[in-house]
């Protein structure tokens, strides 16, 4: 499906904020190579007329364009990660 031009911008604002974000947090001096691809989870929530909680959650890839097969090798390797650090001993545990 094509994209809007209000869609391409906002895919332009996101790989910029991105490359930002990545310059910021983990510039070390060293040649940061090209964003090639991205998976952005985000989750809003909020409470409906009857006091019940709901929760949207969406996925947005660079220029709405990152196959399914690379999202999944980026999740996998974060997860990966993220439980692999939440089972590491923290200093003073034994």
């Amino acid at each position: 499906m094509a994209r809007t031009p209000e869609q391409k911008a906002a895919d332009e604002a996101l790989t910029a904020a991105i490359e930002h974000a990545m310059r910021v947090y983990f510039d070390d001096g060293d040649d940061p190579g090209l964003l090639m691809d991205y998976t952005v989870i985000a989750a809003r929530g909020g409470i409906d007329d009857e006091g019940d909680r709901w929760t949207s959650v969406v996925t947005l890839t660079r220029d709405d364009n990152v196959p399914g097969y690379i999202q999944i090798g980026l999740l996998d390797s974060r997860l990966s990660y993220l439980r692999g650090s939440i089972r590491a001993p923290r200093d003073g545990d034994e």
